[in-house]
This record gives structure tokens, C-alpha cells and sequence, in this order.
């Protein structure tokens, strides 16, 4: 609520300065109290005070997106709603997966229902070590096989979005990889089977521009709002090949062979899943960044807004703080499916 008073209050300012002898606003009876339907970007204009309820709606306030920015105001707060799906998926997929860990090991369902994602998996964790601890001797250390996940974010889609927000062609669109290029990098390649050339095929790392897919996360040169939608709809459409794990350990040594081979089977079929998302989160939480600074720097452009997009400015003005009102769950779910997933890399060394 405290970044709504500050965004609304400047331009309620303006709006009632605007007005002739600055008797209010029309259709007050020159009361300084807005009547109903009257307010600029309010109950006349399609989709009323956007923001309002709290939630990011990109089509309402009524033809913003028409005007000199709009369009990309719009692709931002549509990556704000594509940005909150995708986290909350991710965050919904390593609750499943804690529960299917426990569930594997034998812990009763009312440990792995009640509290947060990052309590149900923080019990079943400590459910496993203690599980290990008490069922395998310290001569039977479990061995670790690991084939890491690949995921890799699509280069030349991530351009594209960001192009078609600008009005651009892709081709005046430059993307980085931050991570290994699979693809043409313009520029130097080094690394897995670079060319050592400053431009040609690389599998690499890219000290410039990346035509291809990327293995880690990609950036765009675009202005804050497209970058960040591009951003995002990359991250929402990530391509992996899932990890492979194999656990061995000497039998001989085991102390209790039935709540080994329980939990060590259930590893086995559980941590593939959160050490591909340890890989999957890597361009997610580079989107988020950029998500996060491009909407602190549209809050403090509240009294611009007055003079970019008028009598939708004070629309435009709630669904920034709308944004803001997502803002806690998504960092929410970054945060629970990075400390989950870091805690599955831990168990297998890091994988």
C-alpha cells in the first residue's frame, strides 16, 4: 500500500491543478472528493482504475498501448503475469516433488501437508539424512553417478520477442549468452569447441553476441520493459534434458537393508527432477532481476506517466502498484525453489 500512495499522489496533484479554478475535479460540484466515473483513467475509461484490486491486468487502462510507450508498458506487464505463472509452477513442482520424496520414505501425509513448501521439504530432508544415517554404515558411503541437465534457452526467440515489443527487426537485436553458446557467436569463442576466431560456430563461450541456444542465461539489448519481457518469455520456454542419477553403495556394510534401499530408491526417482531445476532456474532467476529493477524504475516515473499516457495515466499508475503486489510471491518462489534445489546439489556433491 505504501508504494500506491506514492505513485497516486502526485498525480491526483496534477489532475485536480489541471482542472478550471482548481475546484476539483469534474462532476464534484467543485468538491475536492472525485465523483464516480469521473476520475481520469477511471469509471469512463474501459477497465476502470487498473491496479485497484491488486491484480496486473495488461488490457486494461483503456488504449494505453496505442500511445508513444505503451506497447512496450504492455509487454511488461504481460511478462509480470508470465513471470508469476512460471514461479509459481516451479515452486509448485518442487513442493510435489518433496512430497514425493517423503512420501517414498515412508513419512506419514500429515508431515507432508501442513506449512510452507520450504518447511514440507526442509522435514523430508532431515528425514533422509537421519534415514542415512542410522540404515547405512560409514563403510558404505553411497557414490554419486551424475549426468547434469542441460537446459538451454532459445536465442534467437528471446531476440524476437524483445524486436517485435520495440517495433524492431529481430536482426537489430543483439543477444548474450551468459553461459555456453551453441550456435554462431560474433565475436571471440573460447572454451568447449570454440574456434578461437572472432566470429564463426561456437560451442563455447561467447565474448560477444550469440545466434543459437544458450546453456546457462541470455540477455538482450532492448530498452528496460522489453528486455524484461524478453527476458521472461525465454525463461518460460526453456528446453532441458531432465538429469540421471545412480546411487551405489557396499551392501556388506549396511545396517538396516530395507530403509536403505526405501530411501535410496526414492533419491534415485526424486532428485532427477529438483537437479533439473537447479539448472532450469538459472534463466529464471536472471529474468527476475531484471523484472525486479525495471519495475522499481517504473514506480518512480509515476508523475511522468501524466504527461506520457493522460487520462490513463492514473490507471497506468495502480497497475504498477499491481505489479508491486506480485512481487512478494514471485521472489517468494524464486527463493524457496533455489534454497530446494541447492539442497539436492548439496546431497549428491554438487552434481
Amino acid at each position: 500500500m505504501r508504494a500506491s500512495r506514492f505513485l497516486l499522489a502526485p498525480l491526483l496533484v496534477a489532475f485536480i491543478a489541471a482542472c478550471p479554478g482548481g475546484k476539483g475535479l469534474p462532476g464534484t460540484g467543485g468538491s475536492s472528493i472525485p465523483g464516480k466515473g469521473d476520475l481520469p483513467g477511471g469509471g469512463n475509461v474501459p477497465g476502470g482504475l487498473g491496479g485497484d484490486s491488486g491484480m496486473v491486468d495488461p488490457n486494461t487502462c483503456g488504449n494505453y498501448a496505442a500511445m508513444e510507450g505503451g506497447n512496450r508498458l504492455k509487454a511488461f506487464l504481460q511478462a509480470t503475469l508470465d513471470l508469476e505463472r512460471v514461479t509459481t509452477e516451479t515452486a509448485m513442482v518442487v513442493r510435489q516433488s518433496c512430497i514425493m520424496l517423503g512420501t517414498d520414505i515412508g513419512m506419514v501425509p500429515a508431515d507432508l501437508e501442513a506449512g510452507e513448501t520450504k518447511d514440507i521439504c526442509a522435514r523430508v530432508w532431515g528425514q533422509i539424512k537421519e534415514n542415512l544415517k542410522v540404515s547405512v554404515g560409514a563403510k558404505a558411503k553411497l557414490k554419486f553417478k551424475v549426468k547434469p541437465a542441460v537446459c538451454k534457452v532459445d536465442i534467437r526467440a528471446q531476440a524476437d520477442a524483445a524486436a517485435q515489443c520495440e517495433g524492431k527487426a529481430s536482426a537489430d537485436i543483439k543477444a548474450r549468452c551468459d553461459g555456453t553458446c551453441s550456435g554462431t557467436c560474433n565475436g571471440k569463442c573460447s572454451g568447449k569447441a570454440g574456434t578461437g576466431g572472432n566470429s564463426g560456430q561456437c560451442n563455447g563461450t561467447c565474448e560477444g553476441t550469440c545466434e543459437g541456444s544458450c546453456e546457462g542465461s541470455a540477455d538482450v539489448d532492448a530498452s528496460a520493459e522489453c528486455r524484461a519481457h524478453a527476458n521472461v518469455q525465454a525463461s518460460a520456454n526453456v528446453q532441458c534434458e531432465p538429469a540421471q542419477v545412480d546411487i551405489s553403495f557396499e551392501a556388506k556394510a549396511v545396517l538396516d537393508k530395507s530403509r536403505a534401499e526405501a530411501t535410496i530408491n526414492a533419491l534415485k526417482k526424486g532428485l532427477p527432477e529438483l537437479l533439473s531445476l537447479d539448472k532450469r532456474l538459472r534463466p529464471i532467476k536472471a529474468a527476475t532481476a531484471v523484472w525486479v529493477q525495471t519495475a522499481k524504475d517504473l514506480k518512480d516515473m509515476g508523475p511522468k506517466f501524466v504527461n506520457s499516457f493522460k487520462d490513463q495515466a492514473l490507471c497506468i499508475s495502480g497497475q504498477i502498484s499491481a505489479v508491486f503486489n506480485s512481487m512478494t510471491k514471485i521472489e517468494a518462489n524464486v527463493s524457496v525453489s533455489v534454497e530446494v534445489s541447492a539442497e539436492a546439489s548439496g546431497t549428491v556433491g554438487g552434481g
